[in-house]
C-alpha cells in the first residue's frame, strides 16, 4: 500500500483546495455556487462542491472545470493554482504507475487558451466541449493553439473552422499528413512538419478571412 501522507495531491484535491479558497475570497457560499453552477448547465448540488472541497473527490472532468470557471470568473489555470506535483490518472496503490504534472506544468497548457468565452447553459457547454474530444478521446489541437492565438481568435471557432475544412482539428491534419509521409529521420521529419503547418495555416487563414501575411514562416 502507498503512504498517503507522501503521495502528491490529485486533480480533484487541488482544484477542490484552490476552488474553496476563490469561493470564501468572493464570500460566495456552497448553495450560492450551486445555484450558478445549475444555470450554466452543471447540476451539482451543495454536497457536490462540498466533496470536492474537502478532497473527497480525485478527479474533475474538463466539462466541470470550464463551468466551474465561468461562474466564479476565473480562468482555467486559477484553479490549479500552487506549487508541487499533481497526479493526473486515478491513483492506485503502485506509485509506478501514476501520471504526474507539476502544477506550473498543467498552469502553462492550459493558459494556451483563453477561457473568457461565454456560458449560457448546457447546450453551450456540450458545443465547446465537442471540438475538444471526439468518440472518447481528446482532440490534438497544439497547432489550433498556436493559430488562435497568432490572430488573436477563439480557439473552438479554429477547430470548427479546421473541420470543415478537413473533417478535423489543424493538428490532426497536420498529424495525418507527416504520418503518410513514413519514416523519417528526425531532422527531415520535423523540417517537413514545419513546412506542412505552414501550408496548412496559410489555407486556414484565407478560409477563415484573416491576414495571412502575418502568419510566421
Amino acid at each position: 500500500m502507498t503512504d498517503e501522507s507522501e503521495a502528491p495531491p490529485t486533480v480533484g484535491k487541488v482544484v477542490g483546495e484552490n476552488l474553496k479558497a476563490i469561493r470564501q475570497s468572493r464570500r460566495i457560499t456552497q448553495g450560492a455556487l450551486a445555484t450558478q453552477l445549475l444555470r450554466a448547465g452543471l447540476k451539482w448540488k451543495r454536497t457536490h462542491i462540498s466533496d470536492l472541497e474537502s478532497g473527497r473527490r480525485e478527479a474533475v472532468d474538463l466539462g466541470t472545470l470550464v463551468v466551474l470557471s465561468q461562474a466564479l470568473g476565473v480562468q482555467l489555470r486559477d484553479l490549479l493554482a500552487g506549487e508541487g506535483n499533481v497526479i493526473i490518472t486515478p491513483r492506485s496503490d503502485f506509485p509506478a504507475s501514476w501520471a504526474q504534472a507539476t502544477r506550473a506544468e498543467l498552469r502553462a497548457w492550459l493558459s494556451a487558451e483563453d477561457s473568457n468565452f461565454t456560458v449560457m447553459g448546457s447546450e453551450n457547454v456540450a458545443a465547446f466541449l465537442q471540438h475538444l474530444k471526439r468518440e472518447g478521446r481528446s482532440i490534438p489541437i497544439e497547432a489550433d493553439l498556436t493559430f488562435a492565438k497568432r490572430y488573436g481568435i477563439e480557439v473552438r471557432d479554429v477547430v470548427r473552422a479546421a473541420e470543415q475544412i478537413w473533417d478535423g482539428s489543424l493538428t490532426e491534419e497536420r498529424d495525418r499528413r507527416v504520418a503518410a509521409l513514413g519514416d523519417l529521420p528526425v531532422g527531415e521529419r520535423q523540417a517537413k512538419q514545419g513546412h506542412i503547418t505552414r501550408q496548412l495555416t496559410t489555407a486556414l487563414a484565407k478560409w477563415m478571412q484573416v491576414d495571412a501575411a502575418s502568419t510566421e514562416a
